[in-house]
């Protein structure tokens, strides 16, 4: 039977984790809603940015079909 309510049981240590004074890194299975938030945010920027230089290459006449 699996216990849930058990803590995280330690795992051997990787060669990086070694070399870091032996801290083992616990990354979280799911990333977080405002570290969610955060990369939306800045992917919309990029798409903002993407289509301002679509739309400025095509008012020049460079954009080609």
């Amino acid at each position: 039977m699996n216990d849930h309510s058990k803590p995280h049981q330690q795992r051997a240590l990787t060669y990086s984790e070694m070399m870091n004074e032996g801290k083992q890194r616990q990354e979280p299975t799911h990333p977080s809603d405002e570290d969610l938030k955060s990369r939306v945010e800045e992917l919309e920027k990029k798409v903002d940015h993407l289509q301002k230089v679509i739309q400025r290459q095509v008012r020049l006449g460079r954009m080609i079909d």
